[in-house]
């Protein structure tokens, strides 16, 4: 085996996990992103925003302060964003926005809704998330976000005819 003394990097540009097998090093270790567009399952911070944007305001399916918790439980399990509730605020708070969310995320409009039990199953196959009887309601308004969120960020990956 070689010793290689100078600075490398390992770029890897693919949703997913990545398994490095036999690397020794020596010293110390920063892993982070270097990138304005740091990217969550495929997503820069900009996409993620944009498709926000898209469902954001009067008449779409982001037009109630509660329905951030949709937002929350989409980007939870699609782009890997925080699961602590506040943690999540400030990470939408840090995305590039071109114009003010109405209405804007706040913690203390989800906070009690991120804990229904619903949130907790991931909903990449929302047919087997059963939610209990009294969050029916809720689970269907969520499930309009959700969707509405999810095609406007299949919209920033497809490619451009």
């Amino acid at each position: 085996m070689d010793n290689n003394d100078s600075d490398f990097k390992i770029i890897v540009n693919s949703p997913g996990n990545f398994i490095a097998k036999e690397i020794h090093i020596s010293g110390d270790v920063n892993i982070s992103s270097d990138s304005k567009s740091a990217k969550q399952n495929g997503y820069t911070d900009e996409q993620v925003a944009k498709a926000i944007e898209a469902i954001c305001g009067e008449g779409k399916p982001l037009h109630e302060k509660k329905m951030w918790a949709a937002v929350y439980w989409c980007l939870r399990w699609y782009c890997n964003f925080p699961v602590k509730g506040t943690d999540f605020c400030e990470r939408i708070a840090k995305l590039p926005f071109t114009k003010v969310l109405e209405p804007a995320c706040d913690y203390n409009n989800i906070r009690r809704l991120i804990l229904l039990s619903f949130m907790n199953m991931d909903c990449h196959d929302l047919n087997s998330v059963k939610p209990s009887k009294s969050d029916e309601l809720f689970f269907a308004e969520c499930r309009v976000v959700l969707l509405a969120l999810l095609e406007e960020l299949g919209k920033a990956v497809l490619p451009k005819l």
